[in-house]
């Protein structure tokens, strides 16, 4: 069995196909600045060399085609079994599923709270619906890996009614990359509790044991928790409301300000990136503050997490940031030896693809693990296709 997992952006697309039978990455693909004068293209075949274009792409359907039409000339579209997507959020649904309208429905209706995600999957989906009508669109959303937190974890101190009629509690997100880490860290180092430091333009760290999620620091939205590149993360509401009366903010522009000026971007005034960020720490004040800001979140969920967990087999880094960074790790974990975390300097500046960064004699060992989304999105759509043929 043959799946393409797609991956579309607010202004890009990317999608891999896999067969399942042994999950060997058949092809992968990605257009970048869609709706510009000129979109950069690319593609590879397993074993082949990286193949680039540039040209105008100026919409979804027309980036999927450009990528359909390189694909078909070894896969056949009749090979594939299913597109799957790592869809985010939608209201009462979560798991692996079919995106029927009934779904898209749904996705719409926490678009509020999801805005730039929700939007790039409804448009993708939909674009797929018109370029490959036959073929099973399915989801696996975010927040199942986190569905089961205890009561305790998931809930705010709200009234109760919100959370019957609205749904309000944490959900967290980054599912997969999460799960990935759980699985991988078990098979790889035998650790049963981890925390997993997924860091990049978007954060999240989590708490897991044996497989499963005990808290997560996103919220019933992705804006809490850590701050991301332009997302505002943990916010007291108080100052909000405070703000938004004093400077007369609709609720319009509140968003836009919490979605889109805030976090990494908003704190240092330079840049939402944190290679920018790193760059200008030594010349730059608002950098240095917006880099041990973002530092000294990640250290204070790991601390949270270690009461969570009764302490921790492993932490793992990954995600764009927490894979390249060594001076954002050095940063974080700094000053754990009483928490029985210690760095290996040499190890960790030596910035491994795989492999412990941690000191021997660490009783935490700390690990740097790359996180394999796709891959957990097109096992769980296979399993569901070979679920859906095998039922009476």
């Amino acid at each position: 069995m043959k799946i393409l997992i797609a991956n579309p952006g607010s202004t890009s697309y990317k999608c891999r196909c896999y067969d399942m039978a042994d999950e060997t990455l058949l092809f992968q693909g990605g257009v970048e600045r869609i709706g510009e004068a000129e979109s950069d293209i690319f593609w590879q075949f397993q074993d082949q060399e990286k193949q680039t274009l540039r040209k105008s792409v100026q919409d979804y359907p027309g980036a999927i085609r450009e990528l359909l039409q390189p694909l078909e000339i070894k896969i056949p579209l009749s090979e594939i079994g299913a597109v799957g997507f790592k869809t985010v959020h939608a209201r009462d649904i979560t798991g692996c599923v079919e995106l029927t309208d009934e779904v898209l429905e749904a996705m719409k209706a926490y678009a509020p709270l999801v805005p730039v995600h929700n939007a790039a999957y409804l448009t993708a989906i939909r674009a797929f619906r018109s370029v490959m009508p036959r073929c099973p669109l399915i989801g696996l959303f975010e927040t199942h890996f986190h569905r089961n937190m205890p009561p305790e974890a998931a809930m705010y101190g709200v009234p109760l009614a919100w959370v019957e009629k609205y749904g309000v509690r944490k959900y967290g997100f980054h599912g997969a990359s999460h799960r990935y880490i759980a699985e991988h860290s078990a098979a790889l180092f035998k650790a049963n509790r981890i925390i997993s430091c997924h860091l990049g333009g978007s954060s999240s760290v989590c708490a897991i044991r044996d497989g499963v999620s005990l808290d997560t620091s996103m919220g019933m939205s992705a804006q809490c928790g850590l701050f991301n590149a332009k997302r505002v993360g943990d916010l007291d509401p108080f100052a909000l409301l405070y703000v938004m009366e004093e400077e007369n903010l609709t609720i319009a522009e509140t968003r836009d300000i919490l979605m889109s000026r805030s976090g990494m971007l908003g704190l240092s005034g330079l840049s939402g990136d944190l290679r920018d960020i790193e760059q200008a720490l030594d010349t730059d004040s608002n950098a240095d503050l917006a880099f041990k800001a973002f530092a000294y979140g990640v250290k204070r969920y790991i601390g949270e997490y270690l009461a969570v967990l009764n302490g921790a087999d492993l932490i793992v880094f990954t995600g764009g940031a927490g894979q390249h960074s060594p001076r954002l790790r050095e940063t974080v974990l700094g000053n754990m030896d009483n928490l029985g975390i210690v760095l290996d300097a040499q190890k960790n500046r030596d910035n491994p693809a795989e492999s412990l960064i941690s000191a021997d004699d660490s009783p935490v060992r700390v690990a740097v693990i790359p996180t394999q989304e796709e891959i957990i999105v097109a096992r769980e759509v296979a399993r569901k296709l070979n679920a859906d043929e095998s039922a009476p």
